[in-house]
């Protein structure tokens, strides 16, 4: 009942009477409605959050302690800060990354190493050091997953009941009598607990990865010493407490590499891939690399130089190229800052094949792509068709402007080359993504730019096994190198560090980047090793040119060396791949003038 202005009762409308008066009413009820949604929502929220913090609290309080072969560990486990398997030593960390879709991780570490003691337990004899100190490790494994679940589930455990005790307390405190059937409510939240810790440990199973060993990133002093394997003997002997990694991770790691290499096709020629050298003085770094890996071909993805001029390319850098090129024969392609006059100059350069054409027109640059043979490889490269400097959209930076004349410039190159009613270049590459008819299977083709790279794919769908690119002076994730067909796309960093490009745009220095690729006798790509190498104020060290800086002990930790084992690919039985087959010369793509 309501009452009137002049005290008579009268009986209240079972709607608002004016548009106001009903809008206060819904928002009234949507608010109240909004706060209990909340209200609920914080309530689990906190449910939630206090076992998970409880249980990263516990494995980070209690680490498992073992000793392996008398090298002491430490194993802790993490929860969302650091997923995977991870191992550090005084030289370096090794990761594992992929291990599955749970962000719990296992981190290992050697502590307070005897290395008098280690030296007399290798005795000499590190193939069967090694072989104890993993039989050692496997055998603990059960122990330690143990130890690590049952903190994880205490852990839990102990939030939940942290959780209940401080939502009575505050019922408590806040003078609200206790709930009906207060056992019953907490019976059935520790149930929804267990079943949520199901499901996440049915989501880890199902999510495992069993090639988990098979994409490991190494970073520091350690990632050096892979990268001069010749020189590791001598490094452990330079090096006082040596021998914790010697021991507890590189034996562990070379242990594991065999076993996958085992699994792998016989190697039977490695290709390095840099880019983007912009006139830096790092081909020396190159040889280095190149003689430590026995690099059978250099495939180079351009931006030589950075003007496009002739006298950019001096003696003193094109004896660098010489110098690399006098064991190692490369394959080159212009960047969108070479022009003709550089393919001209790399064209003369003992050693270097340029895959293709680059030549100027009265509107811009037109180019052609060249064809090889390597090794038994098919390989293909199309340049750039942009000048750095030149006017119009052939010397852009603008992405709308020059990604269609890089799809156009690939169009015409490997594609029917026919000219539509707009002006714009097509293929007869058909839409429904089935193989090219016709069209030869090319087992790398090298490209400056991702975007050209992508529009390989879509020009010659089902024929590129591989395509290689660079130009954005970064490498591409590891995720993004193989796709589940099994095709590969690498993008490579600049090999020069930006060089002259990053001085001229007052942009940051970025590391040195190069790949080293395994290819078996059958053809089969089998894995990459991709190196980062961080600035170094030491001019001797960038270049690798002196003593100190052709050695571990330059690099410190400022390097990363990531191995990616690739997934089998689509390739005839019948093929074969060896040194001995020789590189072909240079052909102009079939069907192009």
């Amino acid at each position: 009942m309501a009452r009137t202005p002049d005290g008579a009762e009268q009986l209240a409308l079972p709607f608002p009477q004016t548009r106001a008066a009903r809008a206060r009413r819904v928002a009234s009820r949507a608010g109240g409605l909004l706060s209990r949604v909340l209200q609920v929502a914080l309530r689990w929220l906190f449910r939630l959050a206090l076992p998970l913090l409880c249980a990263a609290a516990l494995l980070q309080a209690f680490p498992y302690h073992a000793t392996v072969q008398g090298v002491p560990f430490e194993v802790q486990g993490t929860l969302f800060t650091r997923p995977g398997l991870s191992a550090d030593t005084t030289l370096g960390s090794w990761e594992f990354p992929q291990v599955s879709g749970v962000p719990f991780g296992v981190h290992i570490s050697p502590e307070d190493v005897d290395v008098l003691e280690l030296t007399r337990l290798a005795g000499g004899d590190l193939p069967g050091f090694v072989e104890r100190l993993q039989a050692d490790v496997t055998a603990q494994l059960p122990r330690i997953a143990t130890w690590l679940v049952g903190e994880l589930l205490l852990g839990l455990a102990i939030g939940l009941a942290v959780a209940a005790a401080l939502g009575m307390a505050v019922r408590y405190l806040r003078g609200r009598p206790r709930e009906p059937h207060e056992l019953r409510r907490r019976a059935l939240g520790a149930g929804a607990a267990v079943l949520v810790t199901l499901a996440v440990a049915g989501y880890g199973v199902l999510t495992y990865n069993p090639d988990w060993v098979r994409d490991s990133r190494l970073t520091g002093t350690l990632a050096a010493a892979q990268l001069f394997p010749d020189q590791l003997s001598q490094y452990y002997s330079q090096q006082s407490k040596a021998l914790d990694v010697l021991g507890s991770v590189v034996g562990i790691q070379a242990a594991l590499q065999a076993q996958i290499d085992d699994r792998t096709p016989e190697t039977a020629l490695q290709l390095m891939v840099i880019s983007d050298m912009h006139l830096a003085a790092n081909y020396p770094l190159v040889a280095q690399y190149a003689a430590n890996y026995d690099v059978d071909l250099v495939l180079n993805l351009g931006d030589e130089s950075e003007f496009g001029t002739r006298e950019e390319l001096t003696p003193a850098y094109l004896d660098g190229i010489r110098a690399v090129t006098a064991t190692t024969p490369m394959l080159w392609i212009a960047g969108n800052h070479d022009s003709p006059a550089t393919v001209e100059i790399m064209r003369s350069v003992p050693g270097v094949t340029v895959l293709g054409t680059k030549t100027a027109t009265d509107d811009g640059y037109e180019v052609t792509a060249g064809v090889v043979r390597a090794y038994g490889l098919r390989i293909a490269g199309l340049s750039d068709p942009r000048v750095y400097g030149a006017s119009g959209a052939y010397g852009s930076d603008d992405t709308s402007v020059t990604d269609p004349l890089e799809a156009d410039a690939v169009a015409a190159a490997v594609g029917d080359g026919e000219e539509a009613a707009d002006g714009t270049t097509t293929s007869a590459a058909p839409a429904d993504g089935e193989a090219t008819a016709a069209v030869e299977p090319v087992d790398v083709f090298a490209l400056h730019e991702p975007v050209a790279a992508e529009a390989v794919r879509d020009e010659l769908p089902g024929v590129v096994r591989q395509t290689v690119s660079g130009h954005v002076h970064a490498q591409n994730d590891s995720d993004d190198v193989q796709d589940g067909d099994g095709a590969i796309d690498l993008v490579e960093g600049s090999t020069g560090a930006g060089g002259l490009d990053n001085i001229v745009r007052g942009t940051e220095r970025p590391p040195t980047e190069f790949s080293i690729e395994s290819v078996g006798a059958d053809c089969q790509f089998t894995r990459v090793v991709r190196f980062s190498i961080a600035p170094s104020a030491d001019p001797a060290v960038a270049t690798g040119g002196t003593a100190t800086g052709s050695t571990p002990q330059a690099f410190g930790d400022d390097v990363t060396a990531s191995t990616i084992y690739f997934r089998p690919q689509s390739v005839a039985d019948d093929r074969s791949c060896s040194t001995q087959l020789g590189i072909s010369a240079e052909e102009p793509w079939p069907g192009s003038d």
